[in-house]
């Protein structure tokens, strides 16, 4: 039953707003009931997601990996969500399809990511030396 999901610039740029609508009503993460929703959003976009202040002094090799650590956590987090409520454990289903969609847009962005890296690679390496 699983099939590719394609989604426009659109309709990703209006679930962002959503996201972003949703952090800004909940007062506390667990309040919004999407574990992981107001560190995840706010984060993605900023260059001090560590909260230590220390994110300036990361090499770019290592807040790469921080990033990829939290796209995996996304994932992790909508599989087990998704597997409480097929298994009938949990009743939010609106968590669960708000943790998939967040894990999913986390990973397209990071495929973009890495899609701009390897554009500019190789653009450096078609200059003249």
């Amino acid at each position: 039953m699983s099939s590719q999901m394609s989604i426009s610039a659109k309709a990703a740029e209006d679930l962002f707003a959503r996201f972003n609508e949703i952090r800004r009503e909940s007062s506390t993460p667990a309040a919004s009931g999407a574990q992981g929703l107001e560190g995840s959003l706010g984060s993605l976009g900023s260059s001090d997601s560590s909260g230590s202040g220390a994110a300036g002094k990361l090499s770019f090799f290592e807040q790469l990996q921080a990033r990829v650590a939290e796209v995996n956590e996304h994932a992790k987090t909508a599989d087990k969500m998704a597997t409480s409520v097929a298994t009938g454990k949990s009743e939010n289903l609106h968590e669960a399809m708000l943790a998939a969609s967040t894990a999913e847009l986390t990973f397209n962005l990071m495929v973009q990511v890495r899609n701009r890296a390897l554009e500019a690679y190789q653009e450096v390496m078609r200059m003249p030396v």
